[in-house]
């Protein structure tokens, strides 16, 4: 099967490829664009992790909604519910083909882990 725009968007990863220990690095808001310009609307929070699966390489997992964390999460180990992980393409400006294959993950919501 080759790969194309319609495809990839129906691959999903397991939410174990990423590993047993997701640590939280860092919290930020990503808001709402309008003809490609960003508005001052949050649409909610990006929450990058260190994946124990992929040697600690940093991964962004996307919440909609308000902010379920706080500074005091940091460096903790974060279980999302409902982990949802696709991939997409990166492209070579002004070239034909695909230049990588990304992650992209969504959850519903996060906690800390008892660690």
């Amino acid at each position: 099967m080759r790969l194309n725009n319609a495809t990839m968007k129906q691959v999903i990863v397991s939410p174990a490829t990423l590993g047993e220990r997701l640590r939280l690095c860092s919290i930020r808001p990503y808001f709402e664009y309008i003809d490609g310009k960003r508005s001052d609307t949050i649409l909610g929070y990006t929450y990058t992790v260190t994946c124990s699966g992929f040697a600690g390489e940093r991964m962004d997992i996307k919440i909609p909604g308000k902010k379920l964390l706080g500074d005091d999460a940091y460096d903790r180990l974060a279980k999302f519910s409902n982990l949802r992980i696709g991939i997409y393409p990166s492209y070579v400006r002004e070239q034909r083909g695909i230049d990588a294959v990304n992650l992209k993950a969504t959850a519903d919501n996060v906690t800390v882990a008892n660690s």
